[in-house]
């Protein structure tokens, strides 16, 4: 069994709590909503990876649900 570890400079953190998706997002004063989009790209390349997909998948569903929103943001930063 893996030791648990401590995340010390958390960008952001995603996780479902009572049934509902939470994001914590903590910007570093150098950041802009422009370095947080670049995170997203990185993001939907590591979800194409896990799920053996091509990216492009990925990017169809994410412009799928831009278009018309079919979650909440629950406790946004």
């Amino acid at each position: 069994m893996s030791e648990p570890y401590k995340v010390k400079k958390p960008l952001i953190i995603m996780f479902e709590q009572d049934g509902e998706i939470v994001c914590h997002i903590w910007p570093r004063p150098v950041d802009c909503h422009k370095s947080y989009g670049l995170l997203v790209c990185d993001l939907v390349r590591h979800v194409a990876a896990a799920f053996k997909v091509e990216e492009d998948d990925v990017w169809e569903w994410v412009d799928k649900e831009r278009h018309h929103h079919t979650t909440d943001i629950s406790r946004p930063s």
